[in-house]
């Protein structure tokens, strides 16, 4: 049951959106307080993870917030965290590089190759520290809180549950619209991956102010994001391998090979996810394809009775009812399947 619901039942108001997006950018801008610290310390390899996540969820809340804020005002903070977001994603990109890279393919070509660009790597780290070190994430923060000493309007300040509703709604169409993307569709399968995450961030964020079934779509968005986060990863991956100037043409080749490879099996992994239903109606069918196959097999070996070549003693079948019992594979629930 929502907040207003339970507020209703209780004969009391029902909660504002001003109040819970006020705490919860508060908390927010509490949790990158924590983060940004972090960055500037040698050694703590999820610290620029953990920087994204904050800042992304920060920037999701205030776009789902700019009819309660102003959209002008509102934009103006999202692009003042938006310059240091740039800035640890293309440091993100390098990290995630290298991990993608190893799950694809191997030699001593590759991985002088990957040594080289350690350089960039740590050049990109060091912009990011001193965009830190010099102001830029505490300008945005700053920012934001002079955008939430104001009192809400009157009339922006609507009620919770259905705001939170109506937010999940449009960021769930948001995502029923991209759905039907071909998998070769580089640019649309990012498209729909950063629409899950609006989804996905939708829901955490407004989590105590939704219904069940609203929540409900929390682990199938999570799950979708993870799957088309893993192959736009090989999809960067192999754009960058084929720019690349420090490889040789028979090792850039054997590099994409093992990218596409990689890339197939990925795609696989997500149909699965998106249709498990898909997947056992296909494997019946193969099933029914070969037990078709070796019934008329049999029939060819048959003697001018035209009863099959059967083992001695064995009934020929009359039907495919009576035919041997084809053992199809377990198609296991969500969680274990990802395990």
């Amino acid at each position: 049951m929502s907040h207003g619901a339970r507020a209703a039942e209780h004969g009391k108001t029902a909660p504002k959106t001003g109040a819970y997006v006020l705490a919860k950018l508060r908390e927010l801008d509490a949790s990158l307080n924590e983060t940004a610290p972090r960055v500037l310390t040698d050694g703590d390899d999820d610290a620029i993870h953990d920087l994204r996540v904050a800042i992304r969820r920060m920037r999701t809340l205030l776009k789902m917030s700019r009819k309660v804020f102003g959209r002008w005002h509102t934009d103006v903070v999202r692009g003042a965290f938006a310059e240091v977001m740039r800035a640890t994603g293309d440091l993100r990109d390098e990290e995630v590089l290298e991990e993608t890279l190893e799950d694809a393919t191997e030699g001593p070509e590759l991985d002088a190759w990957l040594e080289g660009r350690k350089a960039r790597e740590a050049k990109l780290r060091q912009a990011v520290v001193t965009r830190i070190q010099r102001g830029d994430l505490d300008r945005a923060r700053l920012m934001l809180k002079a955008l939430l000493v104001f009192p809400v309007e009157p009339e922006r300040n609507v009620d919770l549950a259905r705001f939170a509703r109506r937010t999940v709604e449009r960021a769930r169409r948001k995502v029923e619209s991209k759905r039907d993307v071909d998998v070769e569709d580089v640019v649309g399968m990012h498209d729909l991956r950063i629409a899950y995450k609006e989804l996905r961030y939708s829901i955490e964020l407004l989590a105590d102010a939704l219904p069940i079934d609203a929540r409900a779509q929390l682990e199938p968005a999570t799950v979708f994001q993870k799957r088309l986060g893993e192959l736009h990863d090989v999809d960067m991956a192999t754009e960058v391998v084929r720019a690349a100037k420090g490889l040789s043409v028979a090792a850039r080749e054997q590099v994409l090979a093992s990218l596409a490879t990689l890339r197939t099996k990925r795609v696989h992994k997500y149909l699965r996810e998106l249709d498990p239903l898909g997947a056992a109606e296909r494997a019946v069918e193969k099933a029914a394809k070969a037990m078709a196959k070796a019934l008329d097999a049999s029939a060819e070996r048959a003697g001018e009775d035209g009863n099959p070549a059967l083992p001695p003693g064995a009934p020929a079948p009359t039907s495919l009812d009576d035919a041997p019992t084809v053992h199809l594979p377990r198609l296991e629930s969500g969680p274990e399947r990802r395990k």
